[in-house]
């Protein structure tokens, strides 16, 4: 199979590639990433001289460029997005124009060219807060940040194009994903890096709040599963066995607590 992979240098794409040419000798990947400051080639170097792979450096909004990459693929994966919720927050139209019209050029893309089937790799953001158990699938969509607003949106194109084109597309939704070469303004690495270096781990709201947490390679597991099975339009949601609930105590003197980002509905 040939699988162009947008947004394949960051740390959940990359970590799919590796995986994908780890496992199927058959597999062959072109990588179309626009290398923004998540998107590092480093996490690659292991693949670089694969001769079954290959790097595109161009932007997904790029209908030119996704065309030529995706010229005899039998598949799309669409990990390339904009994912940080603070970054949304002070910079929303970068998140629309990748996510949403991102979104649009490569379904364009497969419909055009007839490409076999897309997944679209998307988050459970999109639910919103849950105040009891976890999001399943026909649960309604309820954005709370300019990124989850934008991801949603970018699966609503998913979804139309299926109803109005009968594209093959499948859309997955990942709970919280940490792993090797995350970057590190996430929160895992970005508690460790901080305790190491004897500063604050700032935490939202009263620190109460549980998060479900996916390793990388359960995760990307989880999509090439998707990939492979998916028969129609599924958004498929994965839940950690375990969840980590960020609290006051034993931790308080090393935690900063600051305002809510977002102000509460009503």
């Amino acid at each position: 199979m040939k699988i162009l992979v947008c947004g394949g240098a960051g740390f959940i794409g990359s970590t799919f590639v590796r995986r994908m040419l780890a496992k199927d000798p058959g597999t062959e990947i072109v990588n179309l990433d626009k290398l923004t400051y998540a998107g590092n080639l480093d996490n690659l170097r292991s693949v670089e001289n694969d001769r079954r792979y290959r790097f595109v450096h161009a932007d997904i909004c790029d209908k030119a460029a996704v065309t030529e990459a995706a010229w005899g693929a039998d598949a799309i994966v669409n990990f390339a997005a904009e994912t940080h919720v603070d970054r949304s927050i002070a910079e929303p139209e970068a998140f629309l124009r990748t996510d949403i019209l991102g979104t649009h050029t490569l379904l364009e893309v497969v419909r055009e060219l007839g490409i076999s089937r897309m997944v679209q790799v998307s988050t459970d953001e999109v639910y919103g807060s849950v105040a009891a158990g976890s999001s399943a699938e026909n649960d309604p969509i309820i954005a709370s940040s300019p990124y989850s607003a934008s991801k949603a949106g970018g699966d609503l194109q998913v979804l139309a194009y299926h109803r109005t084109y009968g594209l093959p597309v499948m859309i997955t939704r990942g709970s919280n994903t940490y792993g090797p070469y995350q970057y590190p303004e996430k929160l895992i690495p970005l508690f460790v890096t901080n305790a190491l270096g004897g500063e604050k781990l700032p935490l939202y709201g009263d620190g109460l709040n549980v998060r479900d947490w996916l390793h990388a390679d359960d995760h990307c597991d989880g999509i090439a599963f998707v990939l492979a099975n998916g028969s129609r339009v599924r958004c498929t949601t994965w839940e950690a066995e375990t969840s980590v609930r960020t609290s006051r105590s034993p931790a308080s003197s090393w935690t900063s607590w600051v305002s809510t980002r977002m102000p509460s509905a009503g």
